[in-house]
């Protein structure tokens, strides 16, 4: 039914008002000619309402005349009547051509590349790599060959584990991983030991390989042996025999953050004077408009970037970048002994939990506080930890 009705507007019809007393005779005349009618609505005994084609009202004529109705075209519709509509108005249908041949253009080359996963990579390393690849604003999208690039960013940049590109729209959505570095690893048929990464309380101690030198309860610093790879011979004490010690050793540890916090906090706060600047964004140039120096000693900037799109992948290389610059100034604010203990404490706690591996168990917290000389309180993070603080090294190494 879409189809039919698609069919027809673009072939063009008209919307006919039939009026007489010979109406059936009309309608059998015509399919016996084979004109299509459709959408027949009858008014009155004598009148109809109903659509045909553009080539078959020329046929209605000689039906018409013989019936003795009379036909009068009361709408036009379909594609036919709305190119000769505007086939008058030239100039229009002359800056519609450009515009959309101008849109097509536009539409083929890349304006935005956008970089997503990245963590400890520079994003200007990836930038300036995917640029020397040809992966930039303003070159020509079907250009891009996305099997090369991933292959040549994956053999320059190591620290990738995965890298995926996208053309969609005028944007190449960039997507990395970044690899883990393993730890390093001995050979299992290397002799070693294990000692401890860290200081802590032996909890327990289970060596699969090798002679277990402390036992739970026993206190040891980082770098104690704590599982030897060297075993006695039995039979003669003075020799030994060298093996890749294998082991847990799990140990209490802890961890500790201080954090101080000033009961008087100086704070930013907006003046209500405000200096604005406009620049134009024109393909890959930045055009600056009604720019001033901004004399503030001491501002806040903000930046609001308004570009043309269409849709979110259809991003068009024009736009206007607007610059606020609001002056600030300091000021005073008082706060309660509490309030600075909850400052001072959900810092050190929040430092703290980022120094902890993520295989730990945090089994206890404890905070602490006191107020120094200077007006300060200072917060004190405490958090033990059960955790295997046991690390292979080379015997002799």
């Amino acid at each position: 039914m879409l189809f039919l009705r698609l069919w027809n507007y673009i072939r063009g019809y008209v919307i006919i008002f039939v009026e007489g007393y010979f109406l059936e005779k009309f309608i059998n005349m015509c399919i016996h000619r084979q004109i299509f009618l459709w959408d027949i609505k009858k008014q009155n005994n004598s009148a109809m309402l109903l659509k045909v084609s553009i080539k078959g009202f020329k046929l209605l004529r000689p039906i018409a005349r013989k019936t003795r109705c009379r036909v009068r075209i009361t709408k036009k519709r379909g594609l036919p009547f709305v190119i000769n509509r505007y086939r008058r108005r030239k100039t229009f249908a002359v800056g519609a051509i450009v515009c959309i041949i101008l849109l097509y253009v536009l539409t083929s080359f890349v304006w935005v590349v956008e970089i997503e996963g990245y963590e400890t990579i520079d994003v200007q390393v990836l930038t300036d790599k995917l640029e020397s690849l040809g992966v930039k604003p303003g070159v020509l999208k079907y250009g891009i060959d996305t099997d090369k690039v991933v292959n040549e960013m994956m053999l320059s940049i190591r620290e990738l584990a995965w890298i995926g590109i996208t053309v969609k729209g005028t944007k190449v959505k960039v997507s990395v991983e970044e690899a883990i570095k393993p730890p390093e690893l001995i050979p299992k048929d290397v002799p070693c030991d294990i000692v401890a990464a860290k200081d802590g309380i032996i909890k327990t101690i289970i060596a699969k390989n090798g002679r277990e030198m402390v036992k739970p309860g026993d206190t040891v610093v980082k770098g104690q042996l704590l599982i030897s790879g060297e075993i006695p011979n039995k039979n003669d004490p003075t020799k030994t025999r060298l093996v890749h010690a294998i082991g847990m050793v799990n140990a209490r540890t802890w961890y500790e953050e201080r954090c101080k916090v000033n009961t008087v906090l100086i704070e930013k706060e907006r003046t209500g004077t405000v200096e604005t600047n406009y620049s134009l964004v024109l393909l890959t140039k930045q055009i600056d408009l009604f720019h001033k120096d901004v004399d503030f000693e001491d501002y806040e900037k903000v930046e609001v970037r308004k570009g043309i799109s269409l849709g979110e992948d259809f991003v068009l290389p024009f736009g206007i970048i607007i610059q606020k610059f609001h002056e600030v100034r300091k000021v005073e604010r008082e706060i309660s002994l509490e309030e600075a203990k909850q400052l001072a404490a959900s810092s050190a706690h929040k430092d703290v939990l980022a120094r902890i591996p993520s295989t730990a168990q945090i089994v206890d917290t404890r905070t602490e506080f006191k107020q120094n000389e200077d007006g300060t309180i200072e917060a004190v993070v405490i958090v033990e930890c059960i955790e295997d603080i046991g690390v292979t090294r080379k015997i002799g190494g």
